[in-house]
């Protein structure tokens, strides 16, 4: 999986572009009613990033933990919510010992399971992580409001302590890997009459809700709820197995034959 030069070479880019583009307060709300009547307080948060998220869970009482797959991005975290705790990561390999109540993935980060083999290695690791009939709660892009819609520019502005920063993405349709897209950007960051710019590139996959519950169902979870807004889809999930089930068995068989 790629990692964009936004999260790694220009981090702080990206942390401050989020203050001004995301409602993290209200994202953090939309998760809190979720866990509050699942009854969930030790939980994972999967793309953590900055720590955006992060600070809003701890204020209210979470046992929180946040894993991200980028050391600049764990690095701003730690020095943003100096109280929390924060690991590097891959979603597909989670090394941690603990169990948790609740897996939150935020701020799309599933959208960068570009492959179903990338799919299948994240579900199954999520469910490895999780305590007995735990939960995973996680944001995705919704297909059918993506690809009919289909936008290829637009742009995003965003103005922090001084800095101006601009973003232009342009995107085309791929569908190699499913229901996936190219996306191309290039930002501009403007200070005391200074410009400089960078450019960023990657593939990003949507999904439908019949894709994800069939996906779950492979990997030993249950679909509870599906909720699509706009171009988001939010599912919420229940490992309801323990123990493999026969297309994971199958499935990591004939991957670990190919790889020996």
């Amino acid at each position: 999986m790629k990692i964009l030069k936004i999260y790694t070479d220009h981090s702080k880019v990206y942390h401050e572009m989020q203050q001004v583009i995301f409602n993290y307060e209200k994202d953090f709300q939309l998760y809190h009613r979720y866990l509050s009547k699942l009854k969930c307080k030790k939980i994972l948060e999967i793309g953590s990033g900055s720590g955006n998220l992060a600070k809003y869970f701890i204020d209210s009482k979470y046992d929180y933990t946040g894993l991200d797959n980028s050391k600049e991005m764990i690095k701003l975290a730690k020095e943003f919510v100096p109280e929390g705790k924060f690991i590097l990561g891959d979603m597909r390999n989670i090394k941690l010992e603990e169990k948790f109540e609740a897996v939150v993935v935020t701020g799309r980060t599933f959208t960068h399971m570009t492959t179903n083999h990338d799919v299948m290695f994240a579900l199954y690791s999520i469910h490895e992580i999780l305590q007995k009939e735990g939960w995973l709660l996680f944001d995705n892009f919704n297909t059918e409001e993506i690809f009919t819609n289909f936008r290829e520019q637009s742009t995003h502005k965003a103005k922090y302590e001084g800095r101006n920063y601009t973003r232009k993405s342009t995107t085309s349709l791929d569908l190699e890997h499913g229901w996936t897209w190219k996306w191309a950007a290039e930002y501009e960051i403007e200070e005391n009459n200074e410009k400089s710019s960078f450019k960023d590139e990657m593939i990003l996959r949507a999904f439908t809700g019949e894709e994800l519950t069939l996906f779950l169902r492979m990997n030993g979870f249950k679909t509870k709820e599906i909720n699509k807004e706009a171009n988001a889809i939010l599912t919420i999930a229940q490992k309801i197995n323990d123990e493999k089930t026969n297309a994971q068995k199958l499935y990591f068989k004939q991957k670990l034959k190919h790889l020996s």
